[in-house]
């Protein structure tokens, strides 16, 4: 009888290690997924600035100049493609990031008359 006693004290020590083995690792592997969306969600955001940047140096390019036709803004933190798309005096100005796993686009429908109105501004 004694023989059998410790074989279920046995069983029962790995059946609550084996329970809290699985509990430890799972808690474990969510908290590495909530870092990784933690991470991403900044970079993302971080990124949106930086587009936002770029599309203010567009703009003032733009003011600058009526035949301004777009390009590459290179910056500290990376770098963004400008692309202009001219309907009269309609102009839609987008702005991507091209140097970062994070990509995010800015575009703005501005009008150019004697003065300039932006008249939407939205990340798409």
């Amino acid at each position: 009888m004694k023989k059998q006693q410790g074989y279920v004290a046995l069983i029962m020590v790995l059946t609550i290690s084996a329970v809290a083995l699985a509990t430890a690792t799972s808690a474990v592997l969510l908290s590495i997924g909530e870092a990784q969306s933690g991470l991403a969600l900044s970079n993302g955001e971080n990124n949106l600035n930086f587009d936002e940047g770029c599309m203010e140096d567009a703009l003032l390019k733009f003011r600058a100049s009526a035949s301004y036709a777009g390009g590459t803004i290179t910056r500290p933190e990376g770098t963004c493609t400008i692309t202009v798309s001219k309907n009269v005096t309609v102009w839609t100005i987008t702005a991507t990031t091209t140097s970062t796993a994070y990509k995010r686009t800015i575009q703005a429908v501005v009008t150019r008359s004697s003065t300039i109105t932006i008249t939407s501004w939205q990340e798409i």
